[in-house]
């Protein structure tokens, strides 16, 4: 796995600090305009298709929020420019009718929007709503921009918690920016919020990881970041693609959170075109790292009626995490399905594990699956793999004695960091190699 390359930087953009509106119209299509508190629009289940929302305000500058399905945005009856993400409007002083068109799509169903419609003072930030830029191999797919939430008033000096969402299935950087939800609960917690790009729809296969890490090391050298207390969430796709980067890299994220994701492709399904064979799909197949789970606290969302990811995919990663006494929560929603309203209810609680939880600095056991030659290994044990085309596997524990290699298979040799397992980085423990086969384990120098 690349490391992020240099030159970040968080992009400055135009905000509007001042009044939110508290009311609006909606009106689905063919139908009448129905006012409604602005909190409540995401309330109501809408049929998909188009809809539009109206507001009244007083006077400019004015700004338009991120909205699920945004497509024309309309002042005064004059069409504007509104690329993805916020849009601020230079109007004037004195009444100004804004029209925001929406598409609703079937996995919606509601008027998502991240923040109200705002008037008040122009300003040029980097809190907020707003892009990182960074170098990335895969810019022409993409790649080098993310979206990153930065609560206000946030002290960027300071190590802080970070959330990562990973986007679903024909999602971009900017569709999580739709969630009141999130932002709010990002907000009052003090979260920074990092949205990277899936490169499309990826599965979260190998480029597109890669770009989700590099992403959070480009964010790094912008906004102080904690890392014991980075976590990992998504839906769908996103929610798959949070639990293979997750397990991937156990030792870089206090948490994982996954909303209906698939823990297992099916390749008679549209994923073949993606993954190819069994070997792709192992590639990316949580249940087949769920070893690496030990010490990360896993949370699954579900919804029982769903038909796009079987509930039975949530259902053998929590029973797998169970069998091995990991931690794992899981949320079973009757009478739910494939929907971001589902996301909606639960993502607060997302943000709140992301500003609480950690990665232990030191577990004295650590048991490691690596499916690909790029991942050697986590918390400070490193494996020689045997083969490149085969697993290679781990079991490593801190005992009064010394360190004991439990099981190693696929391995030709185990190292140890200075300071792995809990041990004085200056201490030289004996390590016993209890597999019953040759191996070559050894500290690493410090």
């Amino acid at each position: 796995m690349t490391c992020a390359m240099p030159g970040a930087i968080l992009l400055r953009h135009p905000d509007v600090r001042g009044v939110p509106v508290e009311t609006a119209e909606v009106r689905e299509a063919g139908g009448d305009w129905r006012r409604t508190a602005w909190a409540d629009l995401a309330r109501h289940t809408v049929a998909p298709g188009d809809v539009e929302v109206r507001i009244e305000v007083q006077s400019g500058p004015i700004r338009i929020p991120v909205c699920a399905g945004r497509g024309r945005v309309t002042v005064d009856g004059h069409a504007v420019s509104a690329p993805p993400g916020p849009v601020v409007v230079p109007a004037g002083a004195g009444a100004h009718e804004v029209v925001v068109h929406l598409r609703v799509s079937g996995y919606e169903r509601r008027v998502a929007c991240g923040e109200p419609v705002r008037t008040g003072a122009a300003i040029t930030t980097t809190e907020g709503l707003g892009e990182l830029g960074f170098a990335s191999p895969y810019a022409a797919h993409g790649g080098g921009r993310a979206v990153v939430f930065v609560p206000e008033g946030h002290d960027a000096s300071h190590p802080s918690p970070v959330l990562v969402g990973l986007h679903p299935w024909n999602g971009t950087p900017w569709t999580y920016a739709a969630y009141a939800e999130l932002l709010d609960e990002a907000r009052a917690r003090d979260v920074v919020l990092l949205l990277p790009s899936g490169l499309g729809n990826s599965l979260y296969t190998a480029d597109a990881e890669d770009e989700a890490m590099q992403a959070l090391g480009a964010l790094g050298e912008v906004v102080a970041v904690d890392r014991a207390r980075v976590s990992l969430w998504g839906a769908s796709m996103g929610g798959a693609g949070a639990t293979t980067i997750g397990l991937h890299h156990p030792d870089r994220f206090a948490s994982i959170t996954s909303f209906f994701g698939d823990s297992e492709y099916d390749l008679s399904t549209y994923v073949r075109g993606i993954l190819h064979d069994e070997r792709g799909a192992h590639a990316v197949n949580a249940l087949d790292v769920v070893d690496n789970a030990r010490h990360v606290s896993v949370w699954l969302v579900h919804g029982e009626d769903d038909r796009v990811s079987p509930i039975r995919q949530s259902e053998r990663l929590a029973d797998a995490l169970a069998r091995r006494s990991f931690a794992v929560s899981f949320a079973r929603a009757p009478r739910e399905g494939h929907s971001g309203a589902l996301v909606a209810r639960f993502v607060a609680a997302v943000v709140d594990r992301a500003a609480t939880l950690s990665v232990p600095p030191a577990p004295a056991r650590v048991t490691y699956r690596s499916v690909r030659p790029i991942d050697t290994g986590a918390y400070g044990v490193h494996v020689a793999r045997a083969s490149a085309s085969d697993d290679a596997f781990v079991d490593v524990e801190r005992r009064a004695d010394g360190v004991h290699v439990l099981r190693a298979d696929g391995v030709t040799g185990v190292a140890l960091d200075a300071g792995a397992l809990g041990y004085d980085a200056a201490a030289a423990p004996p390590v016993f190699n209890d597999t019953g086969h040759a191996l070559d384990a050894r500290r690493n120098p410090r």
